[in-house]
């Protein structure tokens, strides 16, 4: 049984977003499909799940409790060398926040793909790893 009907309109903008960044190609959606869509573009090739979150302004560690089913099914993906792994999230309000899904956990990135860095901050390589 389905939930309603799907969200297209924050899933077009998360398509915009990714075509900024490269060629998107969006897959025809099902229950067992890891991402959204895929992204090609700057020797990458990114495997992107959009969701939904209820609770979109908190911590990395709830954020990955919250959405621990999507993470594990993007883990199933390769994401070793020009293969990248992300979570894009986004509240019913249309804020959005993004992560880089690694083997040890996620981290969150900018809309470009990049790592955040903290002003005065010297990233470490422990930043924002969750389990």
């Amino acid at each position: 049984m389905t939930r309603g009907r799907r969200p297209t309109r924050n899933l077009d903008a998360g398509i915009s977003m990714a075509q900024v960044r490269g060629m998107a190609m969006q897959f025809v959606p099902g229950p067992d499909l890891p991402c959204t869509f895929m992204i090609r573009g700057s020797g990458r090739i990114i495997f992107v799940r959009v969701k939904r979150s209820a609770r979109l302004h908190c911590g990395i560690p709830e954020l990955a409790a919250a959405h621990n089913e999507p993470i594990a099914r993007l883990r199933t993906l390769p994401g070793t060398g020009p293969l990248v792994r992300e979570l894009w999230l986004y509240s019913k309000k249309g804020a959005w926040r993004y992560f880089r899904v690694t083997e040890s956990g996620i981290d969150e990135t900018g809309p470009d793909g990049e790592p955040l860095v903290t002003p005065g901050k010297i990233p470490s390589a422990g930043r924002g790893v969750v389990s």
